[in-house]
């Protein structure tokens, strides 16, 4: 599902620059023999970021990291060069700061000032500046504080955009499940002239947003790592100023490669930015265009209708060595040039982390005519990043602000869909009443609830949630489906949420895998479940929805109010709590067990687990639901868990080099997916409606068919636990976490 925030009419708009960039795919890249003037630039400017240490040493910058902003090493600044062409001359604007570092900049539409992110020193944090291009520069500082505030974007109105690392949940920072070792960044937005004074944070992802530009319909663009179960990459989004409508713009469908960050736009509705693997290239990658005009309505922004072309394809999109070298930071220039900067080979975590030495990245010229780089500027001991042409564009209208702007506590936001049913997807649902699969419209129209589910992650205090690749989850409410499809709900802002339609058995239809947030008294209301961006939605019955004649359902509750699925250690809400009252007589090995004694084997070799010098064997049982301990290999390391935690999910959470003989269970569950797993098929359930109507109607409810009983309430927490992702882990089971003290389980 998404909302259509932002209808971007983007052929009434003024183009940011005047050429649309060429989009023809490119071989292999020498330098020389291009045109190193900048026709209808005077000036450009650009940020040195030091890499060479004064020991003589290198700072490769965050090859291991998964998205670089904060790395540290003295001597860097803003400059100005004046005529860009080689040899053209440099003037520092930050000359009385020596020890600085830049994280990130931006030149203003009328051309006069540059903002942008600096640290002054090791005792200090990144901060957002301005400066003067002309003249005596006059570098004044517009936020403060103890946290780090980068990658900075001028945006109409004289409003600025940059991310931010400010804790502002009930639990601090948010920490990333696979990025747990950092903090992460967060959109802002604040006005140039009073800068924190009115700094407002924006709705809250679960990983790192990064790299955000500015767009020509007035909207701030953006690159977000999402991390969703199986779903981890970088797309791009893009918002209002004041925070409301953050949408996708491309990268969740037809993306060959895994993330694109460091855009910027050419025209309406085209970029182009940087294709990587995300981790382990210092933010380097291949250069990217990308057109996400709609497919039937050129003046519309549509996801779905987003297209790729690798501009570069000897650069490789993945972590694998280069031969021919990484780009990063681009940006178009007036003849439809690009200014680029580029390193020469080296680009990776293993190449850089064998030879100590540091890729160069310097600035140059890009022509997509002649496939040729052309050297403006290279000092060997620092990066040349972020450069841009110092000249006027047009400023889009300042954008009608969406939402109250005083932000007042505990307002809530409100979300909701016109018609469920109405989707541009092409995709069949499975199982249950959908048997072998029907098409996602059709069992769209058997919807009855929305679950709206809120992610959290390793800022409670833990790495990793579990067997899966899910994070932290709980259920916020399950909003009503009215007769003409249409639902809302309020719910707390800033959160990030994704959806699950629900049908009357009280099973997710589909799992939507993307996270939207909304502000306070923002109203983010989509078409369908995934409707067409380039078409309206209209109310199957009347002039408005019945959901807004009813109004929407209140879920705008405390974090102590939304149900969360601990497996064990808990006061109460265990999934162990019910198996060992209604489970364990019959699977935990004993002689009433259909399945005991049958077993499979894993091995895994030494060389994919952490610190192991012996390879790993494991037995484990088909189903055992008893809490007894058992250990098994995880992302190349050893966990331990309760049997029944093992052997529901480690079928469907095996990773890496895993040796297995002997018969596979079933798929006790499929992650993410309750109407797909054995364990959900085998107990049945009734629907909501009509105890006479199962699930599968040709099978028995269990335990029921062998004298036991299971609750409707017992059975939808289990089919909660597979839709949710079949996390171990909850606020109210890890040590420390918010709600421990009160939820743990007595004598803990």
């Amino acid at each position: 599902m998404r909302s259509r925030m932002i209808g971007t009419s983007l052929a009434v708009l003024a183009t940011v620059f005047s050429a649309a960039f060429v989009g023809t795919a490119l071989s292999a890249c020498g330098e020389d023999g291009g045109d190193p003037v900048l026709r209808g630039v005077n000036a450009i400017v650009f940020a040195k970021r030091k890499f060479v240490r004064e020991d003589g040493s290198h700072d490769s910058g965050g090859t291991g990291q998964v998205l670089d902003y904060l790395r540290y090493v003295p001597g860097g600044g803003i400059f100005v060069m004046e005529p860009p062409t080689p040899g053209g001359e440099l003037r520092s604007l930050t000359a009385e700061f020596p020890e600085a570092d830049i994280s990130g900049l931006d030149v203003s539409y009328d051309a006069t000032q540059v903002v942008f992110s600096m640290k002054r020193n090791g005792g200090d944090r990144y901060h957002i500046y301005v400066a003067n291009l002309q003249g005596a520069p006059e570098v004044r500082q517009l936020t403060f504080g103890e946290y780090d505030d980068v990658s900075p974007v001028f945006l109409a109105g004289d409003e600025i955009a940059f991310v931010t690392n400010q804790p502002y949940t009930e639990m601090g920072t948010r920490a990333d499940e696979y990025n747990h070792s950092r903090q992460v960044s967060q959109m802002a937005v604040i006005n140039r002239f009073d800068g924190d004074a009115n700094r407002r944070l924006c709705s809250q992802n679960l990983s790192n947003t990064v790299s955000p530009f500015p767009m020509s319909d007035g909207t701030v663009g953006f690159s977000r790592w999402e991390h969703l179960g199986p779903v981890n990459d970088a797309k791009l989004f893009h918002m209002n100023p004041d925070c409301s409508g953050m949408l996708a713009v491309a990268g969740q469908f037809n993306m060959p490669f895994n993330s694109i960050t460091q855009a910027r736009e050419t025209s309406p509705g085209r970029f182009v930015g940087i294709a990587s693997p995300r981790s382990k290239t210092i933010m380097a990658g291949s250069l990217v265009a990308v057109d996400a005009r709609s497919a039937t309505r050129a003046d519309h922004i549509d996801v779905q209708d987003a297209q790729f072309e690798v501009l570069t394809p000897d650069v490789p999109t993945g972590a694998g060595a280069s031969p021919t070298g990484r780009y990063r930071t681009p940006s178009a220039l007036p003849d439809g040039r690009l200014l680029v900067s580029w390193a020469n080979g080296g680009v990776n975590a293993g190449e850089v982390g064998q030879s100590e030495t540091a890729p160069n990245f310097g600035l140059y010229i890009f022509d997509s005519a002649s496939r040729q780089r052309v050297l403006l500027h290279d000092d060997p001991t620092t990066w040349e990043l972020y450069g841009l042409a110092v000249q006027p564009r047009n400023e889009p209208a300042v954008r009608t602000p969406a939402v109250d702007g005083s932000y007042r506590p505990g307002t809530p936001a409100t979300i909701g869909g016109i018609d469920i049913a109405d989707t541009s997807l092409d995709e069949t649902v499975r199982g249950a009443q959908f048997g072998e699969g029907v098409p996602l419209d059709q069992a769209l129209r058997q919807a009855e609830r929305v679950r709206i589910i809120e992610g959290f992650s390793g800022e409670i205090g833990i790495g990793m949630f579990g067997l899966t690749m899910h994070e932290g989850a709980a259920v916020v409410g399950e909003a009503r489906v009215h007769a003409d499809g249409s639902w809302e709900a309020n719910i707390p802002p800033y959160i990030p949420v994704h959806l699950q339609p629900l049908d009357r058995f009280g099973m997710s239809i589909r799992n939507q895998m993307l996270w939207i947030q909304a502000m306070p008294g923002e109203n983010r209301r989509c078409g369908g479940c995934h409707e067409s961006r380039s078409e309206t939605t209209r109310p199957r019955m009347g002039a408005t929805t019945l959901a807004q004649q009813a109004g929407p359902e209140n879920f705008n509750i405390a974090i102590a109010e939304r149900q969360e699925l601990p497996w064990m250690g808990a006061a109460s809400g265990n999934i162990q709590d019910l198996f060992n009252r209604a489970c364990v007589s019959c699977h935990s090995g004993g002689a009433g067990d259909p399945f005991a004694g049958r077993t499979y084997r894993i091995t895994v070799p030494a060389e994919e687990l952490d610190g192991a010098t012996e390879d790993l064997v494991v037995d484990i049982p088909w189903l055992d639901l008893s809490d007894r301990p058992l250990t098994v290999p995880y992302e190349m390391d050893v966990v331990t868990y309760p049997a029944s935690y093992v052997t529901l999910l480690f079928p469907g959470g095996m990773m890496g080099e895993v040796e297995v003989e002997g018969e596979m269970p079933p798929e006790w569950v499929v992650v993410g997916s309750a109407r797909e797993s054995a364990l959900i098929r085998g107990i049945n359930i009734e629907a909501e409606d009509d105890a006479t109507v199962r699930a599968w109607a040709d099978r028995p409810m269990h335990p029921e068919d062998v004298g036991g009983t299971l609750s409707r309430e017992d059975r939808m927490m289990l089919i909660r636990m597979a839709d949710l992702g079949g996390q171990y882990w909850s606020r109210r089971n890890v040590e420390g976490s918010a709600y421990w003290e009160e939820y743990r389980e007595p004598g803990l």
